[in-house]
């Protein structure tokens, strides 16, 4: 009855956490992972992503780069060529991406009393065919020290008030300008760059979005 826990993302957040301790081998504390919703979307963002052929979805997201993690909730844009792109209604789907592998994909209902009850028979029999025995899951005790999110980088869909072309990208570089949709409003997709650059080039801005 009370969308919050998916709307808000705390439900993907658990996820994740579970998701990152299972696949880096150490405990991912769910309370320091940074999550964000869906809440602040609009139908305006929805109208951008016409022109770039894309979409938005909120996604629970968990990597390595150069011996650092980072894990992370929040919504992101993704074109059609993302295999996440076509996931709609009860349906779940995790994304891996493997050094030689390259992307998998595991596809299947997530919601729904059917498919939840699967699930906790499913669990519940898995116990009691292990009763007294402790499984090995690789899985350590010790925590996994995560990154700060300002260090992890990428492209950022933005819109702001008030701000001509010259002026985005005199502050932001090589921008993917976007037609704007209402008077007094510049759109715009940024080069790659971490959450700390971002922020401090967008608090000159007047950020919608």
């Amino acid at each position: 009855r009370n969308p919050e826990a998916d709307v808000e993302g705390h439900d993907a957040c658990r996820k994740i956490s579970i998701l990152s301790s299972l696949g880096f081998g150490k405990t991912v504390d769910y309370k320091e992972v940074y999550t964000e919703g869906i809440t602040k979307i609009t139908i305006d963002d929805f109208a951008y992503m016409k022109q770039l052929k894309a979409t938005i979805k909120l996604l629970g997201m968990s990597k390595e780069v150069d011996g650092k993690y980072f894990a992370m909730v929040a919504p992101f844009v993704l074109t059609r060529e993302n295999p996440l792109f076509n996931v709609e209604d009860v349906m779940n789907a995790i994304l891996v991406t493997g050094n030689t592998l390259g992307d998998t994909m595991y596809y299947g209902a997530g919601a729904g009393k059917l498919p939840t009850a699967s699930a906790v028979v499913s669990d519940v029999i898995e116990c009691a065919m292990h009763a007294g025995i402790t499984l090995d899951c690789n899985w350590e005790a010790d925590k996994l020290a995560l990154s700060s999110m300002e260090d992890a980088e990428r492209k950022f869909f933005v819109r702001v008030k008030d701000a001509d072309e010259a002026k985005v990208k005199a502050a932001f570089g090589d921008v993917k300008m976007l037609q704007a949709i209402k008077d007094g409003e510049t759109a715009f997709v940024t080069p790659v760059m971490t959450e700390k650059a971002y922020k401090e080039k967008a608090a000159d801005f007047d950020v919608l979005s």
